[in-house]
């Protein structure tokens, strides 16, 4: 099962670029298998949870707040197969920032103690740690994006920042 998972997930995952096939074997070796169906919530912002990367299509939300006060559900990056979610609580432990639901049928796989992993080979944990933060960079840029069309700022709210 483990030659399967690297063949046919991890080495199409961005997070994972860059590590040779017996390093995609060893963190095949802590990873466990999900699927969900169209619709299905996979991760609930402000819960606990496993690591996961996908294959399928999960779009991503956060509770934001209008300037009425009315609270909702905004849409803040669409993830497609090779793409990973997750990666905040790998970096910096805590609760899920976001919640992510299938907007298709999805696998997904759960990555168990990641952290022991990288202490075991740190070449592992150097480039997979070094692709998180680019694949940070670039959701933190296209959501800032996003959420400049989405959000109506109150008369001086921003200070100097306007």
């Amino acid at each position: 099962m483990a030659e399967e998972i690297v063949r046919d997930v991890l080495g199409r995952v961005d997070i994972f670029r860059g590590l040779t096939p017996e390093e995609l074997l060893e963190v095949a070796q802590i990873c466990s298998v999900r699927s969900y169906r169209k619709g299905e919530v996979v991760v609930e912002e402000d819960a606990e949870g496993d690591d996961l990367v996908h294959r399928g299509s999960v779009e991503v939300f956060i509770r934001t707040r209008s300037p009425e006060g009315e609270v909702r559900q905004t849409p803040i990056h669409h993830l497609w197969a090779g793409r990973s979610f997750g990666e905040m609580v790998w970096v910096g432990g805590g609760r899920r920032s976001a919640t992510g639901r299938c907007v298709e049928d999805c696998f997904l796989l759960i990555i168990h103690r990641f952290d022991r992993l990288c202490e075991r080979n740190p070449r592992i944990g150097y480039r997979v740690m070094r692709n998180i933060a680019e694949d940070l960079v670039y959701k933190l840029r296209s959501s800032g994006l996003l959420l400049r069309g989405q959000i109506k700022w109150q008369e001086g709210e921003l200070g100097l920042w306007r």
